[in-house]
């Protein structure tokens, strides 16, 4: 409009038309100027838009695949294992998955698609090599959308048993241990009867500092639970005792600080810790870049100052193993810097470091002929070397064997008669069972089995390393961290069939002909041989078939508090102390509280779930790890 008022202006003075022309031809340019300058912003408003919309998409993409990684890890957890070396993965060990999309690593690599997008993708590279040792896999994540890239890093770690300081699967006691004449169920399966094993109550006076998980549903009457509590039963629910009926009372004043109780699925008990063997073999290095140690027969392991300890092994002929593809074992080596040299685990001790992030594993006298460490069924170790052999009074005693005792004595003249007697007797040859020990309807072997991939273990702990036994692990003494509860020392103690506080009595008064079955309610009945009173365990504790308990703990006198610093895992619940209507107190008084390091480590190689879920531990967007065309930024 503007402009049609000028020009009429300017045609009204036909004596200026060539000035008319002059300043058309200059409002048009400047008209042209501003039109484009509209356009030109319009332009890169678009272009703006585009690239916002590439940049949230990016990162997304990003998350799509790290949400693609941890799925395959719930469905399969060796896929830790596979992966593709780049500078972010260069320590790491692989096995290849050349059907996984997001493995490119190159300008001619492959992206994985974003699932219902068609312009959204991914890639990822895998750092392993803290697995074995931490359980903590590192992840970096690339996401395209465009000609846009963005990259976040992430730590991802299993669901595990250390993640609690006290799980179980199920609430009740093993029967094989205990020999009462029940079934083992949980309380929610549709076969559980009365006639069931029952569960074991969290009593008044008990007090959990830590996370609590079940596979079973809890019982509980009066403890105090500080943190969080989860098992398979209903929301907000649990039992008061053996008694469907709830007890308002026990419900009362049983308390929770850390919140309900939630309902979460099972974490699957390993049926056997014998894979943690494998961990010992020279000859698989794609899966274990770091062999650690393997012992045979009733072991001894005595922590020392300074990070060492001192292995008492008797029956051990090879320390670290061979075998073939399906895990069996069929050669073997000594490696005496790392395990100690075979005659001095016969004698007195190897003194060596602990196994730095690395896994002991004692394990039964194997039976088969081909077995590096096979003994035959009547061999020993020890001066007799056979089964029923003969031995002096003093020297260690394997399995049954014959104690040759010589005394002398003399007449009134002065003059020496000496007298040879012989009797038979049971040992471990580790000096287990004690003399004069009660060991029940188990009996000596069953305690202590003179081949049984046993450990005897106690003392100051410095490093890092995890202890499992294929049979029973005896807490014999105070396990403690020597640097501190905040240092980097971590132990972990897996015993298959049990972890048990190593609590030797006597008995004096039986209940039975047989003499099988001791006398309870009083101190006069039974006596305690070697207890240690007030004890301390510092470390994370697993028993995949059985449970953490306190050997004998119905017997004796009052032991005061079994302090423990770490977690527990276990198949069954187990138990520390007994109550009598006299008042009467045996073993210990719970005192329980959980290693807050566990929550993002745990120490190497220990117990792993049968299957788990992965979750994010520590997450961040670092510099971008690939271009759009897929060639490496080099960052």
């Amino acid at each position: 409009m503007m402009l049609i008022r000028i020009l009429r202006g300017l045609r009204a003075r036909d004596d200026e038309r060539g000035v008319a022309l002059a300043a058309v031809i200059g409002l048009g340019a400047v008209l042209m100027i501003v039109l484009s300058l509209v356009v030109a912003t319009a332009t890169s408003g678009a272009t703006k838009a585009t690239t916002d919309t590439n940049y949230n998409k990016a990162i997304a993409a990003a998350y799509a695949g790290l949400s693609e990684y941890q799925g395959r890890l719930a469905a399969d957890n060796a896929y830790v294992n596979y992966g593709v070396r780049t500078a972010f993965s260069s320590t790491s060990t692989y096995t290849a998955d050349a059907s996984n999309k997001a493995f490119g690593t190159a300008k001619v690599g492959t992206w994985a698609s974003v699932v219902g997008s068609d312009d959204q993708f991914y890639r990822y590279e895998v750092d392993n090599s803290d697995y074995p040792t931490t359980g903590k896999v590192r992840l970096r994540v690339t996401g395209k959308a465009g000609a846009t890239t963005r990259t976040i890093v992430v730590d991802l770690r299993g669901d595990g048993f250390v993640n609690y300081l006290y799980f179980t699967d199920y609430e009740s006691q093993d029967p094989s241990l205990t020999g009462a004449g029940c079934t083992s169920k949980h309380r929610n399966d549709a076969d559980w009867t009365t006639s069931s094993c029952d569960a074991v109550v969290f009593a008044s006076g008990d007090t959990l500092d830590g996370p609590v998980r079940s596979n079973d549903v809890i019982t509980a009457c009066g403890a105090t639970f500080n943190s969080t509590v989860q098992d398979t039963g209903p929301a907000d629910y649990f039992y008061t005792s053996a008694d469907k009926a709830i007890s308002s009372s026990c419900r009362n004043s049983t308390t929770f600080n850390g919140g309900k109780i939630s309902t979460v699925g099972t974490l699957p008990m390993p049926s056997t810790n014998a894979n943690m063997k494998q961990e010992a073999r020279t000859d698989i290095t794609d899966k274990v870049a770091k062999p650690g140690c393997v012992y045979t027969g009733p072991t001894s392991i005595t922590f020392l100052a300074g990070g060492k300890m001192r292995v008492v092994s008797p029956w051990t002929k090879k320390t670290q193993l061979t075998g073939t593809t399906n895990g069996t074992i069929t050669g073997g080596s000594t490696n005496d810097a790392l395990c100690g040299s075979v005659s001095a685990l016969g004698g007195s001790g190897a003194v060596i470091p602990t196994l730095p992030s690395n896994l002991v594993y004692v394990q039964t006298v194997p039976s088969t002929v081909g077995d590096p460490n096979y003994w035959a069924s009547s061999a020993t170790p020890g001066p007799s070397n056979t089964v029923n052999g003969t031995v002096s009074a003093g020297d260690a005693v394997y399995c049954q064997q014959n104690v040759q005792t010589t005394s002398t004595t003399y007449d009134w003249r002065g003059r020496p008669t000496t007298t040879t007697s012989t009797s038979s007797d049971y040992g471990n040859g580790l000096g287990y069972p004690l003399s004069g020990e009660f060991t029940g309807t188990r009996g000596d072997a069953g305690y202590y089995g003179c081949r049984s991939g046993d450990v005897f273990v106690s003392g100051s702990f410095g490093g890092q390393m995890t202890l499992a036994a294929e049979n029973f692990l005896y807490v014999t003494g105070n396990i403690t961290y020597q640097n501190g509860r905040t240092s980097d020392d971590m132990l972990g103690i897996v015993g298959q069939k049990a972890v048990s506080v190593y609590n030797p009595v006597s008995c004096s008064s039986y209940s039975n002909l047989s003499k099988t079955e001791c006398n309870t309610g009083s101190t006069s009945y039974s006596s305690n041989l070697a207890a240690t009173k007030n004890i301390e365990i510092d470390a994370a504790i697993a028993s995949n078939l059985g449970t953490f308990n306190v050997q004998n703990y119905q017997y004796g006198a009052n032991l005061g508090t079994l302090t423990l610093y770490g977690s527990i895992a276990q198949q069954f619940r187990g138990a520390v102390r007994s109550q009598y209507s006299n008042g009467l107190l045996t073993g210990y008084a719970k005192g329980y509280s959980y290693d807050t390091r566990l929550k993002s480590s745990a120490p190497p190689k220990f117990l792993q779930p049968v299957s788990t879920t992965y979750g994010v531990t520590t997450e961040t967007e670092s510099a971008t790890a690939f271009r759009a065309d897929g060639t490496p930024t080099g960052k």
